[in-house]
């Protein structure tokens, strides 16, 4: 019931003994307010108004989710927190709004390389040279190969690493501090897998360049030459490699010709791709997923913990990553050269 203006004279003339009727009239107010302040002072024996309880009235209004929804509009990376401050309103009423009123949710940007115009067109070039190639050959005799760099102290998620702690212990020596060495000792590794296989993870110490005769001897003589004689024993397979100036040296070429005939060279493999090697976007990840929040005394602690690791890689889950590829070739001509995994 809505406050009336009229209770104090209502009251006055119902304790003179007037009924209802006749005060309407006197005051030329509708019956049902005089009835309405009449049964309140037969409950209470006044018509003071009784103060209600409860939430009070939201600023949830039809006006405040226009101004939000037009500022989201406007910038989708808005901070919640800004916004409510902004709108002199709490953060969790923006939330509600966001959340409940706008059906909007908050997601994480999605990770990618960035694409120049001339990258996006020699992507779908390339991208549609492959799904040729691989109409002849097979996705599953290509062996995919990378190289990335691990260190003994693993940068932590200051997201997800959390202590529960009392008030007063957040401020003592309790709180443990995630901290990384400004340079922590750090192990190249290089590997390979194919469908059926993965190659031996072949270790660079940080002190060593990677140069035209490293590459040649060490990864693609020492170690892939001798896998790929045995894993292949004979039969057809494909090189894939990204052109690093070592990889795409003229000595270098020469060795892939003689060794490694029918490697993906530079007519048909991209640049800015590791969204289409599998290597990138699948198997380090996993590896560094394996070992993640460990801290290791020393590179060779790491080494054998990548090593455990990588043993414990399935032909499964390598004949499900590597089958991906025409599916990410695909998603990539339909994206006309962009990134393209929102497509997946």
């Amino acid at each position: 019931m809505k406050s009336s203006p009229h209770r104090p004279s209502i009251e006055l003339l119902f304790k003179r003994g007037l009924g209802s009727a006749e005060i309407a009239r006197r005051l030329q107010i509708s019956s049902s307010t005089v009835r309405n302040v009449v049964a309140a002072i037969k409950k209470r024996g006044d018509a003071s108004e009784v103060k209600k309880s409860g939430r009070p009235r939201s600023v949830n209004t039809r006006n405040t989710r226009a101004i939000i929804k037009k500022r989201i509009i406007r910038n989708d990376g808005l901070s919640l927190n800004r916004m409510a401050s902004q709108l002199g309103i709490a953060r969790s009423t923006v939330q509600s709004i966001v959340k409940n009123d706008l059906k909007l949710k908050s997601y994480k940007l999605r990770r990618g390389q960035y694409l120049s115009d001339k990258s996006k067109a020699m992507r779908l070039e390339k991208c549609r040279k492959l799904l040729q190639h691989f109409q002849v050959r097979r996705v599953s005799d290509v062996i995919w190969t990378d190289e990335k760099i691990f260190t003994i102290e693993p940068l932590p998620n200051r997201q997800n690493q959390r202590q529960l702690l009392s008030k007063d212990d957040s401020m003592s020596p309790k709180r443990r501090l995630a901290h990384n060495r400004l340079f922590p000792k750090s192990v190249m590794v290089w590997a390979g897998i194919t469908a059926t296989g993965k190659t031996p993870l072949v270790f660079i110490e940080r002190n060593v360049k990677i140069n035209s005769e490293v590459y040649q001897k060490i990864v693609l003589m020492d170690n892939l030459l001798p896998w790929v004689t045995q894993h292949f024993a004979g039969g057809p397979f494909i090189l894939q490699q990204d052109w690093a100036p070592s990889h795409g040296s003229r000595s270098t070429l020469a060795v892939l010709e003689a060794h490694f005939p029918g490697f993906l060279d530079k007519n048909l493999w991209t640049a800015s791709s590791p969204d289409l090697n599998p290597m990138d976007f699948s198997v380090w990840g996993m590896l560094e997923g394996k070992i993640a929040g460990k801290v290791f005394a020393t590179v060779d602690d790491l080494k054998a913990a990548l090593e455990v690791a990588w043993a414990s890689i399935d032909d499964g889950y390598l004949r499900r990553t590597v089958n991906s590829v025409k599916k990410r070739l695909r998603a990539c001509v339909k994206a006309r050269g962009s990134n393209f995994e929102i497509l997946l």
